[in-house]
């Protein structure tokens, strides 16, 4: 239909009048359409969409392998929190055992510099009550070895130059030394077992000599005596001593008889 043709219809009614204009402006707006050009613009328009899609599914892709990564770190973060915990105290434990434990430490060097100063005082004051020339024992730390240092007032006396009977005399107050700091202060009692095996008959007989006075002196200094129970199979050394009891022991088929001597 020509556009003379369109004028008249349009002069029939208002709608008739509409539908000119509305076909007017469709004329104008597809004046120089190229359907080739649309084909390729539509071609075009549907391969990004394609891309688009695939571009979305990449991304759905890197994004749950994000998400997925997130939660490794996360749980990495956690192991490697707990893992600097053991690190930290298996080097506490490590400090522990060196200061503590660790035999040159400083712990077990002045435990043991406390003890010895301790046994060196008590084992003094026993020679002491002895009236001895030997005064003062001092046992100190040398190396991986204990020194035993002998005074009389100030004079140092070596060890091997003393007598048979003043060795036992600081055998023995080594030896009580000892007790009393295991053994608390309260010290009632102590037991040695076979104390003559490496002695002589001079230093035997000066072992129960010595324990004698020592029970002498206790006895007036406290409630109760030191008692000393010796094991031995030297029963010669209590003779003439003023050793209460005696008790032999004997062994029999029938078990072990108990024998008042």
């Amino acid at each position: 239909m020509d556009s003379g043709k369109l004028i008249t219809v349009s002069s029939i009614d208002s709608h008739a009048k509409m539908m000119y204009d509305k076909i007017i402006e469709l004329e104008n707006e597809t004046k120089g359409f190229d359907p080739n050009e649309f084909k390729k613009l539509k071609n075009s328009v549907e391969q990004k969409r394609n891309e688009l899609s695939d571009i979305d599914q990449q991304f759905g892709a890197i994004s749950e392998k994000i998400k997925t990564g997130a939660e490794q770190i996360k749980k990495s973060s956690s192991i490697l929190k707990e893992l600097e915990l053991v690190r930290q105290y298996i080097s506490e434990l490590d400090e522990i055992q060196q200061k503590v434990f660790n035999r040159d430490g400083p712990v077990a060097t002045s435990l043991r510099s406390w003890a010895l100063r301790t046994i060196s005082e008590k084992a003094s004051d026993y020679l002491t009550k002895l009236n001895t020339k030997i005064q003062r024992i001092s046992l100190s730390e040398k190396a991986r070895d204990v020194s035993i240092t002998c005074y009389s007032r100030n004079v140092m006396l070596d060890i091997d130059s003393l007598s048979g009977g003043e060795q036992v005399i600081v055998a023995l107050g080594l030896r009580l030394g000892m007790a009393q700091l295991l053994g608390a202060s309260n010290l009632n009692f102590v037991i040695l077992d076979e104390p003559t095996a490496h002695l002589d008959e001079e230093r035997r007989k000066s072992l129960v000599s010595v324990l004698s006075q020592l029970s002498d002196i206790t006895k007036t200094n406290s409630r109760a005596p030191l008692q000393f129970i010796i094991i031995t199979h030297d029963v010669e050394i209590f003779e003439g001593s003023s050793v209460e009891k005696i008790y032999k022991f004997e062994s029999t088929e029938h078990g072990t008889n108990v024998v008042p001597v």
